[in-house]
């Protein structure tokens, strides 16, 4: 299973948090099963999001994550820069 990984310096989380929100169906349908997220714990201006890709649909996230009206979305957001960004495939899961 493929997985979006991005991480984001931002103005204001909760104003990043309403966008991220708001752009959910968006996501959705573009290939997103779902979306966790994580503050950076000594800087309150990271955000690391995590993205569930479906099976078969990495390429259509991809261009979507690459196009304007995503850019439009990032800067709406308060992301002032995508710091990283790579593309994960899950190999190991494994409770406690």
């Amino acid at each position: 299973m493929p997985y979006v990984y991005a991480c984001h310096r931002i103005d204001d989380y909760e104003r990043w948090e309403r966008h991220h929100e708001e752009n959910g169906e968006a996501r959705a349908a573009h290939g997103s099963l779902g979306s966790e997220a994580f503050r950076v714990r000594n800087d309150p201006t990271e955000v690391v999001v995590l993205i569930e890709i479906a099976e078969g649909r990495l390429e259509e996230t991809l261009d979507y994550y690459d196009s304007e009206a995503f850019r439009e979305t990032l800067e709406a957001a308060g992301v002032r820069e995508v710091v990283e960004a790579e593309v994960l495939e899950k190999v190991h899961e494994q409770d406690a």
